[in-house]
């Protein structure tokens, strides 16, 4: 604590060093003679998250030993020669000094300047005091910055030495470009793929119909020379070409100006100065010519060829489709005509009643069963010709289910098998009912062929805007990877000797469909689990 006096005599408040000591903006430490720690003000102590306690009486060596020992000895020795030749009213500062901290507990590399000087020298002893300065920040940036100049320097030197080896590079190629030239009768050229530009004789620009005085590019050639179905090929063959892989060949059409069309065979490779060491793709070199007489008699021939392969294969499939054909309809026509007449046969010479009406039943049976394949052949004739046509009216989806169901009825409980009806909800929709009676009687009937015991279940239900009819059996199942073909004309899945018929079920009903605008898709979890039928159509608003 001191007192000053004003010029007139007057007394200022009493001026506390202390005070102003600890209100420093920047960090002191003090020590005394022996390199103790006297004190240290509030911003020191804030700089090095410690207290006074734990600093004051200590030898200024053994505090805030964070940092390695390398940084430790190196603030020893500046520290301990800098107070033996310090001297008052002068001072020295320090270069920046690695020291480092742990303000939260983990460990931070921090650079410092300290500027010492002697506070007080007299007969009570002498005190230090330490300015310290953080100046990490302005070292890590005087790094950035030298690590930038010599970065900068590097890529000046790379790219000095790149220009050269480009020049040298390019007079070679240009060297091998002259003899190409000499090829005058056909288009000799090389592509910088870099720039995309090309250096060509007259002749190359000829075969793509442009003028002399034209200038080719790369974007040119693919956008207004090659027609567009070839622009992939070429781009591929000029890539491998770039990359060195080995001379390329590639032919394609272009399109003239004047709208003729020639066809050009072009042969590539990389650059003859291009080395290991240098990078692929820098230029390619080829040459043109145009082939158009060759490529359009060897495109006629393809096209012969072509034609008889599909013809032959047309034929094929149609004679096997006979074959087929004619295999399973006389198999067919065979089971119900032989039961006619055998019955016939009996019914001549039987008089008993019994015998009589039975043998009435099996001819009316198995002439019903031969009618219904005829049907089934003459609509099948008239879907392949086109000539199949329909008339829509309004018609109730479920009545006409439920009352096809109910004509079916007792032929399904002949074979032992319950047919469920209860979920029918009116859905009307615009349709053939004749058409539709047959599309439902057809996937009844398929679902009994192939179910020898359980039952069968009809549904028809609103889905969204369309009605569902579906038709679901406990019987064999269809295989995952026959869901596909079932729908296929004569196809029969599953085949045994319960399931006869010619095939032509499934296919009648997916084509009755298709022309009442609706779709349908069999279900399956596989053999022996049963099938689903969905057929959905249009619903009928009023």
């Amino acid at each position: 604590m001191s007192t000053q006096l004003l010029p007139d005599g007057a007394a200022l408040a009493p001026v506390d060093v202390g005070q102003i000591f600890e209100l420093l903006p920047d960090a002191w430490l003090i020590l005394d003679e022996r390199r103790c720690v006297v004190t240290a003000n509030d911003a020191y102590l804030r700089l090095m998250s410690c207290d006074l306690d734990a600093l004051r009486g200590r030898f200024v060596h053994d505090i805030n030993q964070f940092s390695s020992k390398e940084p430790r000895d190196e603030w020893r020795h500046w520290l301990d020669a800098v107070l033996l030749r310090l001297v008052p009213g002068q001072f020295e500062l320090s270069q920046p000094l690695r020291y480092d901290i742990a303000p939260n507990g983990q460990l931070e590399a921090h650079y410092w300047r300290v500027r010492a000087a002697i506070l007080q020298d007299g007969p009570h002893g002498r005190l230090y005091g330490l300015h310290v300065q953080d100046v990490t920040d302005n070292v890590e940036a005087s790094a950035r910055d030298q690590r930038e100049r010599a970065k900068l320097r590097s890529q000046a030197r790379l790219r000095q030495v790149l220009v050269e080896e480009a020049n040298q590079q390019l007079r070679t190629q240009q060297e091998r470009f002259q003899q190409a030239l000499a090829f005058a009768s056909v288009g000799a050229w090389e592509l910088d793929t870099g720039a995309g530009t090309f250096v060509c004789t007259d002749q190359f620009k000829a075969l793509l119909g442009l003028p002399p005085f034209a200038t080719l590019t790369e974007a040119r050639l693919f956008e207004e020379s090659i027609d567009i179905e070839h622009r992939a090929r070429v781009r591929e063959a000029l890539a491998h070409a770039a990359a060195g892989e080995a001379a390329v060949e590639v032919d394609f059409r272009v399109t003239w100006p004047n709208r003729r069309r020639r066809w050009i065979l072009l042969r590539a490779g990389r650059g003859a100065a291009a080395s290991e060491e240098e990078s692929a793709g820098t230029s390619i070199v080829g040459l043109a010519l145009d082939i158009t007489t060759r490529k359009e008699s060897e495109l006629e021939h393809r096209a012969i060829a072509d034609a008889e392969k599909k013809a032959r294969q047309q034929s094929e499939e149609a004679t096997r489709a006979m074959d087929h054909f004619v295999t399973t309809i006389s198999h067919e026509l065979r089971s119900p005509l032989g039961a006619i007449m055998s019955w016939a046969t009996l019914l001549q010479r039987s008089v008993d009643a019994p015998h009589t009406a039975r043998a009435g039943t099996v001819i009316e049976r198995n002439a019903r069963q031969l009618a219904h394949m005829v049907d089934d052949l003459l609509d099948s004739g008239a879907i392949a010709t086109g000539k199949l046509s329909i008339e829509p009216v309004p018609v109730d989806l479920a009545a006409l289910a439920g009352n096809v169901a109910e004509d079916m009825r007792m032929s399904f409980e002949d074979k032992g098998l319950k047919l469920v009806t209860d979920e029918l909800e009116s859905c009307v929709v615009m349709a053939d009912e004749n058409r539709m009676r047959q599309v439902i009687w057809n996937l009844l009937t398929n679902a009994a062929k192939f179910c020898a015991e359980g039952g069968v279940t009809v549904a028809v239900r609103a889905v969204g805007e369309q009605a569902e009819v579906s038709v679901s059996d406990t019987g064999c199942g269809i295989a995952p990877e026959a869901l596909d073909r079932i729908f296929e004309r004569f196809h029969q899945e599953g085949r045994s000797a319960r399931a006869s018929g010619l095939g032509l079920g499934l296919w009648l009903v997916r084509n009755i469909v298709t022309l009442h605008g609706g779709s349908i898709h069999a279900e399956s979890e596989g053999r022996d689990r049963g099938a689903t039928f969905r057929v959905r159509l249009p619903l009928y608003r009023r």
